[in-house]
């Protein structure tokens, strides 16, 4: 069959255009029912729905079941695309084919409601520049090639799409100061495409629930699709000492009465070693002392403070000799130290 030329088609080939876009958006797999949710369903229900498939249809569930593992597969593509605000805009309206890496909704729009108008159609409009072999101005297509072939093995076959991977998820969990520092991890990450471990690097400064996303570490693309995402949430220890306010690192540092009193010099753990702490005479409990440039330290950021926080603290011996000690410290109080304390 012969090339048609660019932007000039017959009537009977508009028609035969507009059927075959309406034949591949009714090809498209329906992802809402692979998921078993309705079109209006929110992002908590597909959540919910997902979590359930993916429990059910996961690998190491069914070793060896291949229908299973296929499932498994297009419950993932399903979930990446309608779980994205984006993209599940754009299946809604064009199927599938909207999901096409170059799409123009608008070209397609016009393609479908007459082709252009007077003007004709150019196919290579639906899919930009891209699509019309190198930018040159022309789009050449054989009918042939569309429709699958004149009785051939690929006569109305469905043409595969590149898909992207499924973004996987999973959880590291660091102690206090790897996540103030930053560390290396060895995570061992389960896929439709079977276990494997990896080395990652935690960046310093990292927050409690905070996610780093791995390019290109998630799902196997198909049909020439990238590959998806790794996202990990990464949960922080608790310090019995430590704790992280935005950029700031604030410490809980235990003195005795006497160190309170008469003032002293301690010593501080901070995240680049130890520093001498002092502190002013006639400190008291809870007060807070303020050492610049200590804190934490993000990436292309300027380091945050250190806040000391005072906790005057008793011996947990008991003995007359402390009793007596501190009786003169209470005859020192010129008035009721909770005087003001007024609801």
């Amino acid at each position: 069959m012969s090339t048609l030329p660019p932007r000039r088609c017959p009537e009977a080939l508009k028609g035969i255009l507009g059927w075959l876009c309406w034949v591949i958006s009714m090809a498209d797999r329906d992802f809402y029912k692979i998921l078993g949710v309705s079109r209006d369903a929110s992002p908590d229900e597909m959540k919910k729905a997902y979590r359930r498939l993916a429990r059910e249809l996961h690998p190491d569930r069914n070793p060896g079941d291949e229908k299973a593992e296929e499932r498994f597969k297009d419950v993932s593509n399903a979930y990446d695309v309608l779980s994205d605000a984006d993209k599940r805009k754009l299946y809604d309206e064009f199927g599938e084919m909207g999901l096409r890496e170059g799409f123009d909704p608008d070209s397609y729009r016009a393609a479908t409601q007459g082709f252009g108008g007077a003007g004709g159609f150019d196919f290579g409009d639906l899919f930009g520049a891209a699509a019309r072999g190198g930018g040159g101005g022309r789009f050449e297509f054989n009918l042939e090639d569309l429709l699958g072939g004149r009785g051939g093995p690929a006569a109305g076959a469905y043409v595969r799409m590149p898909r992207r991977g499924a973004d996987l998820q999973s959880e590291v969990t660091v102690d206090f100061r790897d996540a103030v520092l930053g560390c290396t991890k060895e995570l061992s990450v389960r896929s439709a495409e079977g276990d494997r471990t990896m080395k990652v690097r935690i960046p310093a400064g990292v927050r409690n629930d905070g996610k780093i996303r791995l390019r290109g570490q998630g799902g196997k693309g198909t049909d020439g699709g990238p590959d998806g995402d790794l996202v990990l949430r990464v949960k922080v220890r608790k310090h019995p000492y430590f704790s992280v306010r935005g950029k700031q690192l604030h410490v809980k540092v235990p003195v005795t009465p006497l160190e309170a009193y008469a003032g002293a010099k301690v010593s501080v753990p901070t995240p680049e070693g130890s520093v001498q702490l002092s502190i002013p005479a006639g400190s008291q409990n809870g007060a807070k002392l303020r050492l610049r440039g200590k804190g934490i330290e993000q990436k292309g950021k300027p380091r945050g403070d250190l806040i000391a926080h005072l906790e005057v603290v008793l011996p947990e011996a008991q003995s007359d000799e402390v009793k007596e000690a501190l009786e003169t410290v209470q005859e020192a109080f010129g008035a009721d130290p909770r005087e003001g304390l007024k609801l």
